[in-house]
């Protein structure tokens, strides 16, 4: 079995995109997608398409994702005070993705687990930093663990096995542009696969995200990295 991870799209639907080509053209037999969904600029867009792929895609809920379930809820109940507890970017999110879409986000596990021929036991997680609902420390079992850590992407040993950080798809914070992920088979393989940036600007600049130009600035042409 080789597996594309996929963490924090972020509803970068172009970068998306990308990333599901770039694991067709590797032959993935099954993508898992991190957590962080759809909490960005084209949030019932990537929910659309991540939907329609079927049992090729597994996903975890991630902290994004909760916050968006909740919102999504209050804004449903009118309980507008409540809302403003919520990172701007999620309430706008909350208010463009179907009452289908909230349900399906809500009924996501928080990890998941594949027996592999060649790595062995890898276990999935959202996040090891400990918000409530995810572990706070490395969970027992498993040879390699998959897990996001800021979006940043890379690898490390502890305690005899291998933790892995594929990077994000929608917001990364590596030096080049690009969505981050990671290719797991006989080996881990890090992966960044480039998508046309001005294209992807120009349909985020239109979506009505609010701040759109700063997010597209940081997380799709990295700016910031350069500078």
């Amino acid at each position: 079995m080789m597996i594309a991870a996929f963490y924090d799209i972020h509803a970068n639907l172009p970068a998306f995109e990308a990333a599901l080509q770039a694991a067709r053209k590797a032959s993935a037999d099954k993508v898992v997608v991190g957590g962080d969904i759809a909490a960005g600029p084209l949030p019932a867009d990537t929910l659309d398409i991540l939907m329609a792929l079927g049992d090729w895609v597994v996903a975890l809920q991630g902290a994004a994702d909760r916050a968006l379930v909740n919102c999504y809820d209050l804004l449903m109940a009118k309980h507008h005070s409540e809302l403003e507890a919520f990172d701007p970017l999620v309430r706008w999110a909350a208010g463009r993705i179907t009452r289908h879409q909230r349900d399906y986000l809500h009924t996501l596990p928080s990890d998941l687990r594949f027996l592999m021929q060649d790595l062995g036991e890898v276990h999935f997680y959202h996040s090891l930093a400990g918000d409530g609902h995810q572990p706070a420390r490395i969970p027992q079992g498993g040879q390699v663990i998959v897990a996001g850590s800021d979006h940043s992407q890379g690898e490390e040993h502890l305690d005899g096995r291998l933790l892995v950080h594929p990077g994000s798809v929608g917001m990364p914070e590596g030096d080049l542009p690009g969505a981050y992920w990671a290719f797991l088979g006989e080996e881990v393989q890090l992966r960044r696969t480039d998508y046309d940036y001005a294209q992807a600007a120009r349909r985020i600049m239109r979506c009505g995200m609010p701040d759109a130009k700063a997010w597209v600035d940081r997380y799709v042409l990295r700016e910031t990295a350069r500078s």
